[in-house]
């Protein structure tokens, strides 16, 4: 049997390659965003600031979609599936592995856009106490932003969970599904599915989003925060049984696909 170290480092090594290439399409879109700002005579000191954030959120979903491609072909490809490897660590690996890529592509977005703010951090500084004195409580303190940050990392984390682990079970479904029934059928059913699914994604999105933007007020009462956490515990206690779900269908039903 492989052990999980190095089917960790072959999935890694795939995915950290694919991820350094979307930050290396973020460096050169910032550096030619940047000089066509100097070239029309728009530059200021916010400006590296300015398009490096907004170039961040670019990146965050192609990444996300880059991965999830990857993530979801390991599943049904005989190069991957033929490793002699038990599917629960199989299925554990390929989401450890799609995180942390995802993770690392996070990190480094943040750092870049934290070396850009320096560039013009007193002025940022200033206008963020000149807010304080002008409208006092109504401007959240340093405090709540720094928990209002922790807990939107948590959500961001919690929401990439179940998205992976709620496209595989889709992907999974659909795949296995489609052995049994004719071509035709499959197709209706498989449009059925997506439909409820995509619904269902978009109410919990919505909640999820709503749950952000309540999160500086709750944690500045102990109450809410264990709301809070009873909400992430939740969707995890989701993600698991989705999990457990596609691995029985990986192990049960799932035939793989040649790339020859």
């Amino acid at each position: 049997m492989t052990s999980f170290k190095d089917f960790f480092k072959i999935l890694m090594g795939q995915k950290f390659r694919q991820v350094n290439f979307v930050l290396l399409i973020n460096v050169i879109a910032i550096a030619v965003s940047v000089l066509w700002t100097l070239i029309n005579g728009n530059f200021t000191n916010n400006t590296f600031f300015q398009v490096t954030v907004s170039w961040s959120f670019i990146i965050m979903l192609w990444a996300f979609v880059r991965i999830t491609v990857t993530h979801e072909r390991i599943y049904a490809r005989d190069s991957y599936r033929l490793i002699p490897i038990g599917d629960t660590k199989f299925y554990c690996t390929n989401l450890l592995t799609s995180f942390l890529a995802w993770a690392y592509v996070a990190v480094v977005e943040l750092i870049i856009c934290a070396a850009t703010a320096t560039i013009n951090w007193q002025e940022y500084v200033d206008s963020f106490n000149m807010m304080r004195m002008m409208y006092g409580t109504r401007v959240p303190d340093m405090n709540m932003l720094v928990s209002a940050f922790i807990s939107m990392a948590i959500v961001m984390i919690v929401v990439t969970i179940l998205a992976w682990t709620t496209i595989s079970l889709i992907h999974l479904l659909t795949r296995a599904g489609s052995n049994f029934m004719p071509y035709r059928r499959s197709r209706i059913v498989n449009f059925l599915l997506y439909v409820v699914v995509i619904y269902i994604v978009l109410r919990v999105v919505g909640f999820m989003m709503n749950l952000v933007m309540n999160s500086t007020d709750m944690f500045a009462n102990s109450n809410d925060v264990w709301q809070f956490v009873l909400y992430i515990l939740g969707f995890l206690v989701v993600s698991a049984i989705e999990a457990a779900l596609s691995v029985y269908l990986m192990s049960r039903w799932v035939e793989t696909v040649s790339e020859s």
